[in-house]
């Protein structure tokens, strides 16, 4: 049986444990914590979860090279668009919620009061032993995790850029799901899994909670991706059965967002240097991050292994795609 080590704070865990429940995969799920950290670490590379532990004693980190994994060696149901052109966008998104959607909710668990209260006592409490009082290990979790704000670019000086981003999004991706059951009409996708694991955590923090409160197709959405959605058909469907509302959500969160920041990120990355985007009206400061720039160049890659059909194609579905991807 599988191994899953994770937690119910971390989006990549719950993007894995989801698409593990989509395959259908039978696995533990292992709350990371004191009283299985030697097992953990007898696993893992890098003090990281997702941890993923096969049955034959195979050990992987990383959300999307596990769920890759588990999609090459349990090939059904599939998360895998049938449209080569479409599957690339599904990745695109799904980096998309990795690299950007992941700042706007760590901008509001670790820059709130509130929200920082309530997720550092969620994590001390799966943490510690049941009769340990879990505050003392809240502050300190609390303490470190506010230090990783700047170099995420979670700071104040961006904090209407990131709010604003999101509300945008948010709005855009609920349209589009009054109108369909998942991104991709009724097939389910990575894109998805890396979506809603995101919309999961903002939805259960506080502030952002609130702010997505009256967003029901969302709500819906990310009950059913986290339970496994059993219910997704996976039948091949035209570009035109779901583009009118799927388009201006993602040339919001793709083409004018998450592909420019990617795009400066890169362009500054090897020698860490600070950089300033321009997103739709917002000016975005941060120091650049590598594994962010590793994950475009991955992206990259994947676009030019598209044949020339597919990517005109794909820039046929997103006008000023292969723009953006050169």
């Amino acid at each position: 049986m599988y191994q899953l080590f994770g937690m119910d704070v971390s989006p990549y865990s719950v993007k894995v444990r989801a698409f593990m429940r989509y395959k259908g995969l039978a696995h533990d799920w292992l709350l990371r914590n004191q009283r299985n950290e030697a097992a953990f670490r007898a696993h893992a590379k890098l003090p990281l979860i997702p941890l993923l532990v096969t049955p034959e004693g195979q050990a992987l980190q990383d959300s999307t090279p596990i769920m890759s994994y588990l999609e090459q060696t349990h090939a059904i149901p599939t998360a895998t668009l049938a449209d080569a052109a479409q599957n690339f966008l599904s990745y695109a998104l799904e980096e998309a919620a990795d690299e950007w959607l992941v700042k706007a909710m760590f901008h509001y668990r670790w820059n709130y009061e509130a929200d920082r209260l309530d997720a550092s006592m969620r994590i001390a409490s799966a943490s510690v032993a049941a009769d340990v009082d879990p505050s003392a290990y809240a502050e300190k979790i609390a303490a470190f995790l506010m230090t990783r704000r700047e170099p995420l670019g979670c700071t104040s000086a961006n904090a209407d850029a990131l709010e604003a981003q999101l509300d945008e999004t948010a709005l855009r991706l609920d349209q589009h799901l009054a109108e369909q059951a998942f991104i991709f009409g009724n097939t389910l996708s990575f894109a998805d899994f890396g979506l809603a694991s995101m919309f999961f955590q903002l939805l259960s923090d506080p502030t952002p909670r609130a702010r997505l409160a009256k967003l029901g197709h969302i709500h819906r959405w990310v009950d059913a991706v986290m339970s496994g959605a059993t219910h997704a058909t996976n039948t091949a469907q035209e570009w035109s059965a779901f583009s009118s509302t799927l388009v201006p959500f993602i040339e919001h969160l793709l083409l004018h967002t998450y592909l420019p920041w990617a795009r400066a990120n890169a362009a500054h990355a090897a020698n860490g240097e600070h950089f300033t985007v321009h997103i739709q009206g917002h000016e975005l400061s941060q120091t650049a991050q590598k594994y962010p720039a590793k994950s475009w160049l991955t992206l990259q890659s994947r676009w030019h292994a598209l044949s020339d059909g597919d990517r005109d194609r794909a820039d046929s579905y997103l006008n000023g795609l292969a723009e953006a991807m050169a």
